[in-house]
């Protein structure tokens, strides 16, 4: 059975969230949805008690697939580099990679790679990679008709939907085995330098790290696993919070009842957008990952 359907929301908590708002809506065209407080309710889904109350708010491309929320939590802000396990990248799919770099000199989203296709092929991947205001990871990349090696389709819009997210954790089997055990097709393992990663590690900038690619939904999105080295460490996580920078991603799934994995705690059914009467629940994976589960 497929456990993981689709990426519908990526969490990310952060220093300044009017900053972070403003710059997602005038850089990027990225729609607010809702700003408001945690509930005790969604917090208690999540099992983090000491976060209800907090501000937030969700955005969403012009396209309305994927939502992106921000937390309010300056103390977790920060944590790249050095690198630590967990969710890392987030990654949109664009219309114009090249276009959108000189769009965003100047503003609070800070490039430091690309453009530049991703490999060698007439129709490769071109991106760019930028440090959003909050300092997380945010890959911007144009995939061209025929041009992805998963069948994913490009941009309907200048800048557009999540497609893909990072995952980095010790173990590239550990990570493969449970994702495997999600129902996901995990590839085999590729060899990909990624220099900002060896650099956040300590390692030469031709280091190689061992990535593998699992389909989340044909022509829309994928999940990327990748390998770090082992002076790499977990993230830290206060007791009864969210995990700090990007905190955690919401998969779709078809039912909680019968989840092969333990949950945090119970499932609550969450009435607030984006939920709209579904389920709720928190998975926790080999890296400390945090998955929110939202019940079909």
């Amino acid at each position: 059975m497929k456990y993981l359907t689709e990426i519908e929301i990526v969490t990310h908590c952060v220093a300044d969230l009017d900053r972070e708002v403003n710059a997602w809506q005038s850089c990027l065209g990225y729609k607010l949805m809702e700003r408001g407080k945690l509930g005790d309710d969604l917090c208690a889904a999540w099992d983090t008690p000491a976060d209800a109350g907090r501000d937030y708010a969700l955005l969403q491309p012009p396209s309305g697939i994927t939502t992106i929320r921000f937390v309010a939590a300056p103390d977790r802000e920060g944590y790249w580099p050095p690198v630590t396990w967990g969710w890392n990248a987030t990654e949109i799919l664009v219309q114009d990679p090249d276009r959108l770099a000189q769009d965003l000199e100047g503003s609070p989203f800070t490039r430091f790679g690309g453009p530049a296709d991703l490999y060698m092929a007439p129709k490769a991947p071109r991106a760019i990679q930028t440090y959003a205001p909050s300092g997380a990871m945010v890959y911007f990349t144009r995939l061209l008709p025929n041009g992805s090696r998963y069948g994913l389709h490009g941009a309907k819009t200048p800048v557009d939907r999540i497609f893909n997210v990072v995952l980095g954790g010790p173990s590239l089997a550990a990570l493969g085995d449970f994702y495997t055990s999600l129902g996901l097709r995990v590839g085999p393992p590729i060899p990909f330098t990624m220099t900002l990663a060896a650099q956040a590690c300590n390692a030469p900038p031709e280091t190689t790290f061992p990535i593998c690619v699992a389909p989340v939904r044909a022509r829309r999105s994928i999940l990327e696993l990748d390998e770090y080295p082992n002076n790499t460490e977990p993230r830290r996580r206060e007791a009864g919070c969210l995990p700090g920078g990007m905190s955690m991603v919401g998969f779709a799934t078809p039912s909680l009842a019968d989840f092969p994995v333990k949950l945090r705690a119970a499932p609550v059914r969450i009435d607030a957008a984006p939920y709209n009467g579904r389920q709720v629940a928190v998975a926790e994976g080999p890296a400390g990952e945090w998955l929110e589960l939202i019940a079909d």
